[in-house]
């Protein structure tokens, strides 16, 4: 793959190779980007497109985003032809105090793949980063993308994480049984427990883009002030054997496509606790809109599945320091 974007003399990278300009390639770069994943594009992502026309054919928006030296929206594009036909997208983010950044939207014009354009733009952003002194860059790639996997191993990224997003509609949801497993409102006492679950399936580093917030979900006032100011509508239950804690989930109202369910479990040994639970999260869900739950990949498959869910994607996190 190194040798792919040697074909591309410097001058002509230079030529071609540009910042994101919000100023006049918000269209251009949202069509580029359905063209590309049109196939894998969720309603959220589908709505975020639409977004990005709405803006760029709001001329009173555009004039105002002529001031905007430092706009939160950067990254750089690949122009041939007169026509943006790559791009790669730099969103910053905090984490720990520190902002690093995610390289998001890669996407190349399938007339112009296998020159290394992919390859000059992810390298473009990884510079961009690195002279804003991030201590890493981070990216995500589906699992059943062997090409762009490779791609970003040969660049110094190491795979993280896999994370699958599992979503469930309304209607279907199967009958729940489970010997010796209860089914309660989630208590303080129980807390404990479920926060370092809650820490393990949700690392700040993964999390940090999804509407998860720990203190959101805490049981008791402390937990009730953090929903209050964050605006954040959540129930919450517990799973139990013999009194003690199975497994522990959360329900969360969100303006996504699906509302969000958000599951505490030890790494293994609590299938029959997650299958009810999940199946029980369902039948008392407050609305009939779908319901999302982002989990480690592998972890609690059959069990997920059995309470009704099915596989929507998942995502190979992947890291860089810089």
């Amino acid at each position: 793959m190194a040798a792919i974007s040697e074909t591309i003399a410097p001058a002509a990278r230079q030529e071609h190779l540009r910042p994101f300009d919000i100023r006049r390639d918000l269209r251009e770069v949202a069509d580029l980007v359905e063209l590309c994943f049109a196939e894998t594009l969720d309603p959220d992502g589908r709505d975020y497109l639409a977004r990005l026309r709405s803006t760029a054919r709001s001329s009173s928006w555009v004039g105002r985003a002529r001031g905007w030296a430092n706009a939160p929206m950067s990254g750089f594009v690949w122009q041939e032809d007169g026509q943006i036909v790559g791009n790669a997208s730099l969103i910053p983010y905090l984490l720990q105090g520190q902002r690093c950044y995610l390289i998001a939207n890669v996407a190349v014009h399938p007339d112009y793949r296998l020159r290394g354009i992919g390859r000059m733009l992810t390298e473009k952003s990884i510079e961009f980063a690195r002279n804003k002194h991030a201590p890493a860059a981070w990216l995500h790639v589906r699992e059943d993308n062997p090409a762009a996997r490779n791609l970003y191993l040969s660049l110094g990224f190491q795979e993280k994480a896999m994370r699958t997003t599992w979503v469930a509609n309304p209607d279907h949801i199967p009958p729940g049984k489970a010997s010796g497993i209860q089914i309660t409102t989630l208590k303080n006492r129980y807390w404990t427990v479920m926060k370092e679950w809650l820490r393990r399936s949700y690392p700040d580093e993964l999390a940090w883009h999804s509407w998860f917030r720990l203190n959101n979900l805490r049981p008791g006032w402390l937990g009730v002030i953090s929903r209050f100011l964050n605006n954040a509508y959540v129930i919450q239950w517990a799973a139990l054997r013999q009194g003690r804690l199975a497994a522990g989930a959360a329900w969360q109202s969100t303006w996504s496509y699906a509302n969000a369910i958000w599951l505490a479990a030890p790494e293994r040994g609590a299938d029959e606790a997650v299958q009810f639970l999940l199946q029980h999260i369902r039948r008392s869900s407050p609305t009939r809109r779908a319901v999302a739950l982002e989990y480690p990949a592998g972890r609690y498959a059959e069990a997920i599945q059995e309470a009704g869910f099915r596989e929507q994607q998942t995502l190979v996190w992947m890291k860089l320091k810089l």
